[in-house]
């Protein structure tokens, strides 16, 4: 059995969770133009991703900065090799990060932060969210509760902490993070030159969110 459709109306990250929650294995063979590519899945992780003559996580970082193009979704096609090991949500986190800091990418809108707030707010799965200057004052906010300078105090001092790893570990520049309480779960990321916390709700993916932020602060 297969399932066809367009990238415009579901994004390929929406499509890598869809299938690795749904299927046992699959392949997913995607089209941009002139190019090529497929995805297989495995006992609920990717496992092989090629492009062009690309293989492994550098076709799918090819492959997850698609946002036009359409797909075939088949099951029970299983991959030729393994040229994935690490987990899919990391794979995807990275995935959606590197493709929106690509050169073609566009660069940080000028959205007022009551604006950012307002974007940011209607994205499915998010309670809330922060918009925070660098020195750690809130400009906008909506969470729960009402507690935007507690929010937005968690966010700065989340966010300086994982640039300060990032400074020790050759990690690259800080970008995004997932922070996970008992209760709740964050989603911290730059958008120089503020610092934005998402509140998210508990089966919420960071991905998809991560995603659908990045579009729509690209926007």
């Amino acid at each position: 059995m297969a399932t066809t459709g367009s990238l415009r109306e579901i994004p390929l990250a929406a499509l890598i969770e869809a299938s690795i929650r749904s299927r046992t294995f699959a392949r997913l063979r995607l089209r941009h133009g002139e190019w090529e590519g497929e995805i297989y899945f495995a006992d609920g992780e990717m496992v092989h991703a090629t492009c062009g003559d690309l293989k492994g996580e550098p076709a799918l970082w090819r492959l997850l900065g698609w946002t036009d193009g359409s797909f075939v979704l088949e099951d029970e096609v299983r991959s030729p090799e393994r040229t994935l090991h690490r987990p899919w949500r990391e794979l995807l986190l990275e995935g959606m990060q590197r493709a929106v800091s690509s050169p073609d990418a566009a660069g940080p809108s000028s959205l007022s932060p009551s604006e950012l707030v307002s974007r940011l707010r209607t994205i499915d799965g998010v309670l809330g969210v922060v918009v925070s200057g660098p020195d750690g004052v809130v400009m906008a906010a909506e969470v729960p509760d009402g507690k935007g300078e507690v929010e937005g105090a968690i966010t700065v001092y989340l966010a300086a902490a994982a640039e300060a790893m990032a400074d020790l570990l050759p990690l690259g520049p800080f970008e995004h993070a997932v922070i996970s309480e008992l209760q709740r779960r964050m989603l911290i990321l730059r958008h120089p030159p503020l610092i934005i916390g998402l509140v998210l709700a508990p089966q919420a993916s960071p991905a998809l969110i991560l995603s659908e932020a990045l579009r729509r602060l690209a926007g």
